[in-house]
């Protein structure tokens, strides 16, 4: 059976490929790093590092690369989605309309006829699904009627995943000769949206198909809970001066904070919102897990990773802070730790005072004024917890 992955890069390598393989599948990975394209070709596997209950070493056997950007990789590449089976994609969000632009010359090129195919977005992107399917039908153009089979699916990555160098750590790299390694979680679960997917259905280790309702609270919790709660520790660490996320974690006012905001903020806003899918208890379980695995010394998660593009994380269009924010708020809870994040974003980027409610509002337009004054205040409090190391964190919100 044939699988096709778009990226090779931390989740196609560390996570998507063991899931296929396991599975019984063949996959092709589609990447335009010639490096690690020829590094696959030459070799038919490679190694990832598998980090949990202790660290191990993953070979991945039976894989093959496609770089798109050749003429003989476009034409592999067609050939092989027609025998596809199921199709992934993980390259990121930005490379999305790169992505449907690749898919739209394919399916152009070879008329494509063939019945039905999931394609899993496996993007760290809110709605990923309907970008992509966006972008490609833009690319078709009036060909649009080639993408009617092809069904766009959302999934929930939880797997942390890191692509490094030989610079970074010693760690075995993904071929001999290479000098990029990968290193993934032992977390398994990869749940997708089973209501927007058609059938056949494949059958992958790790795949978890959820009616539409239940995906939707899933879908919320990484965005709010997992992605957000890392970007809080990420900030508020790259503002300390850690490089570790587990340095982070040893910290103690960064630790309560991020405590505070995934049980006392998210967690209760989540477990009132979705009470079908989500009891304390369950939610105990969940965030017990994830956050000792956000601050493990044995992934040793880089708070650079965690920090990029950082002013993403209050756009709408991402928004793993303001809108967790303002969903906490919906609830009747005051989202202090979250806003110290959000203002923490805010310093990072060196948005004066002044212009601090405007960018805000020109971020994520559905802030209410309740939130925004409140980032305005965490924004203060970040600032004296810069520049006057007898502030604590943890007094914003106490008086209140």
């Amino acid at each position: 059976m044939k699988a096709v992955v778009f990226g090779a890069g931390g989740v196609g390598l560390g996570f998507l490929g063991e899931l296929l393989t396991r599975s019984g599948y063949v996959p092709a990975f589609v990447d335009i790093d010639q490096q690690v394209v020829r590094a696959l070709n030459r070799y038919g596997n490679y190694v990832f590092t598998k980090v949990g209950d202790g660290i191990q070493s993953v070979r991945v056997e039976g894989v093959e690369a496609i770089n798109p950007e050749e003429t003989a990789g476009r034409e592999r590449l067609a050939a092989t989605l027609a025998e596809a089976q199921v199709v992934f994609t993980a390259a990121g969000a930005g490379a999305l309309p790169t992505l449907g632009s690749i898919l739209a010359h394919t399916l152009q090129a070879t008329q494509f006829s063939r019945p039905r195919l999931n394609i899993f977005c496996c993007e760290n992107h809110r709605n990923a699904a309907a970008a992509l399917r966006q972008a490609t039908q833009q690319a078709l153009g009036e060909n649009a009627q080639l993408i009617n089979n092809l069904r766009f699916v959302n999934t929930v990555v939880a797997r942390m995943c890191q692509r490094l160098t030989a610079a970074d750590c010693d760690l075995p790299a993904i071929t001999p000769q290479s000098d990029i390694i990968i290193v993934g979680e032992e977390y398994d679960l990869l749940p997708v949206d089973g209501g927007a997917t058609v059938e056949p259905r494949p059958d992958i280790a790790g795949l978890q198909y959820l009616s539409s309702d239940e995906f939707e609270a899933w879908d919320k919790r990484k965005l709010f809970a997992h992605n957000g709660i890392h970007a809080l520790i990420a900030v508020l660490g790259e503002l300390r001066g850690y490089c570790y996320f587990y340095e982070a974690g040893e910290d103690p006012e960064i630790d309560a904070v991020a405590r505070g905001a995934m049980w006392q903020e998210v967690g209760a806003a989540l477990v009132d919102e979705y009470p079908r899918w989500f009891s304390s208890e369950s939610y105990e379980t969940f965030a017990r897990d994830l956050y000792a695995r956000i601050v493990s010394h044995d992934f040793a998660d880089v708070i650079s990773r965690g920090i990029r593009r950082s002013l993403r994380m209050i756009r709408a269009d991402d928004g793993r802070l303001t809108r967790a924010a303002q969903f906490v708020a919906n609830h009747g809870i005051l989202p202090y730790r979250l806003c110290l994040g959000i203002a923490g974003v805010l310093w990072l980027n060196d948005i004066p005072a002044d212009r601090v409610t405007g960018t805000l509002y020109g971020a994520d337009s559905n802030l209410s004024e309740t939130v925004v004054q409140l980032i305005v205040r965490a924004y203060e409090v970040i600032g004296q917890w810069q520049t006057e190391r007898s502030v604590s964190l943890l007094d914003f919100g106490q008086s209140d």
